[in-house]
């Protein structure tokens, strides 16, 4: 059995899941419950030659913890929920709480940057729900999975795909006018995969990334996360 089993969820009386809120994690270091991009292994274990390759660090504002991504480098970070054995480890069923709710700041986004375009694939903050694995040309497997992006140029609303249609790209928001602002944002995960894999969504997810970069156009870039959760339709 993974150490992830020995792990537990905030669950609050309304079935409102506490994913993560940070509060828990120490003020410039790495989020401990957090892995690398491949789901391997917590980033905290890792050498230190490795982790500081992932430039995402615990920040405090007004006594509330957040993550902080600054810098240019693309580095998923994920966040399994299941373990080595494929099982269910926080019984989570998607179908009990669709909604997914988490909180974003943007400081600086990358310049011209398109989640669709393969030379300018940055984001200055992107979620992605990883719910089972599709495959390419019959033979590799990939992630399928929803990413849900702040885009510099793409506008709110547009959908994209890519890896053969295994990822899709939900633009959540656009653009500076919300910069320097807490903005909160909540999806109906079941609703979006029926709508953009024409299917019914496994009840329990692979896992949750996070990704902020500016490798691809080359700029530096800045953005806070905060209040990852599952909620109950209302």
């Amino acid at each position: 059995m993974s150490t992830q089993a020995q792990e537990s969820l905030d669950r609050k009386s309304d079935g409102l899941i506490i994913i993560e809120n940070f509060e828990n994690d120490q003020v410039g270091e790495l989020p401990q419950r957090w892995y690398d991009r491949d789901g391997n292994k917590k980033l905290i274990n890792h050498t230190k030659d490795f982790s500081e390759h992932y430039l995402y660090k615990i920040r405090n504002n007004d006594d509330n913890k957040f993550l902080r991504y600054q810098g240019v480098t693309a580095k998923h970070i994920s966040f399994p929920l299941i373990n080595e054995d494929k099982e269910n480890i926080y019984d989570i069923n998607l179908y009990e709480t669709p909604i997914l709710s988490w909180k974003v700041r943007a400081h600086k986004l990358p310049e011209g940057a398109n989640e669709k375009s393969s030379d300018r694939n940055d984001s200055v903050a992107s979620i992605y729900v990883v719910f089972d694995m599709g495959r390419v040309a019959l033979v590799k497997k990939v992630p399928k999975s929803i990413r849900y992006t702040w885009s510099s140029t793409l506008p709110k609303g547009e959908t994209g795909s890519k890896l053969f249609g295994n990822q899709q790209i939900i633009v959540v928001n656009s653009g500076e006018q919300d910069k320097g602002e807490w903005v909160t944002f909540e999806r109906n995960l079941v609703e979006d995969y029926r709508r953009m894999f024409g299917d019914d969504p496994p009840k329990n997810p692979i896992a949750i990334l996070i990704l902020s970069d500016g490798n691809s156009t080359n700029s530096y870039v800045k953005a806070d996360y905060d209040d990852i959760m599952l909620k109950p339709e209302k």
